[in-house]
Formats: structure tokens, C-alpha cells, sequence
């Protein structure tokens, strides 16, 4: 089983962790793209910043935070933790610094933290990052990025297949089901929550009814992420053999191409007994963060078939930090791969079987993928 988590809120301060920019020249030229002939001292104080982050917090035991609550030390901050940590800016192209000069006049003028929020909110969103969050005093995320891609799974027609071909149903928790859909075993995973022991027990009571069973669909669809050692740990209970399931990288340097070297992700047997009956496992856009770890952990596996649509594409393992005034941000700090090296971030991952799902299907009272997955398994 994996023991990776991807928690939105995790905290990660390590000492000496936040690096320092590539360059530390002061380009003339550069300098026309700030408003007022102001890019020297600009730089001056994200360098000023950089080393307070690096010698003057990290080691201290306090967690690193702006030099002040202006929204220029905001900023700064915030621009100058991406800078050292953000895990995707060569792979996405972005002009990190670029998008610094455009949008740092606006924070600095801003008058109210509504429109400090909402300029953070627009850099960011040029990340394309899903676990690039703002979070409030209240505790509340506030998306910089919202994926739009059509989801292959609509839960009011999914009700409908329960209630009309569903019997012995059980939830053992809120974000799992089991029970007989048409006659075939059938398990929902609706989200991964965090890994505890009753959690484990969970996942291994939905999957005891089918030890002896012909086949078994697991749908995942409408899994948009979690704790990646629960997805891990129910993953384990279809494994015959341990396999490399992924890779992982770390930001571990200065440049936006330093890189750790790459860490394996596998898939490990786990419990009593494993299934190695045949499995259909149903994905589609609607699949983020550690449900795309399951996912291509489940893929390796020589009884599981993949069906449905490609899945979201979003793996940041995002740290948080803190910015003034009780409000945080996150920040993607890995890239994740699949186990033939293909990252997933804005790619996803590809089923096996490709089933096509409109929106016409879903007000017609049909889930294609559901339905060829009723049709495909053995029973």
C-alpha cells in the first residue's frame, strides 16, 4: 500500500526548504516592464525576502511568513514561495517572473483585501492548477482554477440505476457503498478519506461480500481525491504481487528544473486475502489527486480493465503557507508520474476502453459506462 497522502491543507516548513531564485542579476531591460522605474528596488526586496525565508525563519522553528501585513510583503512572499517551490512551471511553460510584473502593481494598489484576493486569484489561475488554493481565516478555499472538462457521471441518474437494479446496498460510511447492480458486484467509492484504522476496516467490509464473486465493478468517477494511503490500502487488496505503480519528483532547488531524483510509488498486497478476479474499474474527468494515484496503481494490476473517459489530470501534493491576517495559500511541490513515465498533471490518465458519454445519455436517463461495464462483466 501506498503511504503518500495528498490532505489540501497539509503543512510543509521545512528548514532551508525554499531555495532562492536561479538569477540573482538585475536585468535593465527587464526592468521597463515595472510601472514606475521602480524594478531595482522591486527585486531588491524579493532578494531581501528570499534570504529572510531561507536564514531567518526556516531554521528558527517558526513557520516562515510575510515581513509585514502590506500587500506588497504579501505578495512578495507569496510570488517568492512559488518561486521556490511550485513543482510545474517548466512542464507548463509559465513566465513566472512575467506574470510578477503584471500583476504585482495591482496587488500593491489594491485597497481592500477583496481585491488583494482577487489579484492573487488571477495569477494563479495561469498556473491551471487545481490544488493552487487561497484559504480564508474561516478555514474556507477559494479555487484559483476550475476545471470544466465534461465529467462521464451524473449522480441523479446513478440514483436511478440503484433504486431500479440495485439490491442488498450497504454504506458502511459516507463516501462508500457495496451491494448487486443488475446482479453484478458492485462497489462506489465516492471520495478517499483520511487513512485511520475503521476507515481500512471500511473498505475491507465492502469488499468481503465478493471474495468467491466471477467479477466485480469498481466505480470511481465521482472520486475527486482524498488521502492517498486509503486509496493505497484498498488498492493493496487487488494486488497479486507488489508493482511499481508510479513515480514521484520533489522541488529540491533553486531553478524551476531542480528536481530530487525520482521515488517509486507502488502498489502492495494487503489483508487476509486479495481478489484477483477479473475487475472493471470505472474513471472519468471527474477523477483528481489521489484518486489518479489509485487509478494508476489499479492499472498495473493484470485483472483490472480501465473503462470510461480520461481522468482529470491534477497531482500537486500541495503544501500550505501562511500569508498575513490569518489567510494561507497552497502550493504544488511534486510532479507525478505514471509507471511509464507519463506525467499526469493536465494529461490525466487514459482508460483502456474508451466508452463515449454525452449529456443527451444522462438526460435520457443513461450512463453508457455504467451500462457496458454491466454488460463486460463476468456474473
Amino acid at each position: 500500500m501506498m503511504t503518500i497522502s495528498h490532505p489540501l491543507d497539509s503543512t510543509e516548513f521545512a528548514c532551508g526548504n525554499l531555495g532562492r531564485r536561479a538569477s540573482g542579476t538585475f536585468d535593465a531591460q527587464q526592468s521597463k516592464c515595472f510601472h514606475g522605474g521602480r524594478s531595482i528596488l522591486v527585486r531588491v526586496a524579493q532578494l531581501i525576502l528570499l534570504l529572510a525565508v531561507l536564514f531567518g525563519s526556516g531554521c528558527g522553528g517558526s513557520s516562515p511568513s510575510p515581513a509585514s501585513s502590506s500587500y506588497a510583503d504579501q505578495f512578495d512572499f507569496l510570488w517568492q514561495t512559488f518561486d521556490a517551490k511550485y513543482s510545474y512551471f517548466v512542464y507548463k511553460n509559465i513566465d513566472w517572473q512575467g506574470l510578477s510584473d503584471t500583476y504585482r502593481p495591482q496587488a500593491v494598489q489594491a485597497t481592500s483585501q477583496d481585491q488583494f484576493t482577487q489579484v492573487l486569484v488571477q495569477m494563479l489561475s495561469n498556473l491551471h492548477d487545481l490544488h493552487v488554493h487561497l484559504i480564508d481565516p474561516s478555514g474556507n478555499y477559494i479555487a484559483t482554477f476550475t476545471d470544466t472538462d465534461f465529467v462521464n457521471f451524473n449522480s441523479v441518474v446513478w440514483q436511478q440505476y440503484l433504486q431500479a437494479q440495485g439490491t442488498s446496498i450497504s454504506q458502511p460510511d459516507s463516501w462508500v457503498l457495496n451491494g448487486y447492480l443488475g446482479g453484478v458486484p458492485y462497489i462506489a467509492v465516492e471520495s478517499w478519506a483520511p487513512s485511520t484504522s475503521s476507515e481500512a476496516a471500511d473498505l475491507d467490509a465492502v469488499l468481503e461480500p465478493f471474495q468467491n464473486a466471477k467479477g466485480i465493478i469498481i466505480d470511481v468517477r465521482m472520486n475527486g481525491g482524498g488521502d492517498s494511503t486509503t486509496a493505497g490500502e484498498f488498492a493493496g487488496r487487488f494486488a497479486d504481487k507488489t508493482r511499481t505503480a508510479g513515480f514521484i519528483q520533489f522541488r529540491n532547488g533553486p531553478a524551476h528544473n531542480d528536481f530530487g531524483p525520482l521515488q517509486t510509488r507502488q502498489v502492495v498486497p494487503r489483508g487476509p486475502w486479495q481478489y484477483t478476479g477479473p475487475v472493471l474499474m470505472l474513471i472519468g474527468r471527474g477523477c483528481f489527486s489521489s484518486n489518479e494515484d489509485f487509478i494508476t496503481q489499479m492499472r498495473e494490476l493484470p485483472n483490472v480493465t480501465v473503462v470510461g473517459d480520461t481522468s482529470g489530470g491534477h497531482s500537486g501534493d500541495p503544501a500550505s503557507f501562511n500569508l498575513s491576517n490569518g489567510w494561507q495559500f497552497t502550493v504544488s511541490t511534486w510532479i507525478d508520474y505514471t509507471a511509464e513515465m507519463q506525467i499526469i498533471e493536465d494529461k490525466g490518465i487514459d482508460p483502456a476502453i474508451f466508452v463515449p458519454t454525452t449529456a443527451a445519455d444522462f438526460q435520457a436517463g443513461k450512463d453508457p459506462v455504467l451500462d457496458y461495464a454491466l454488460s463486460h462483466i463476468p456474473h
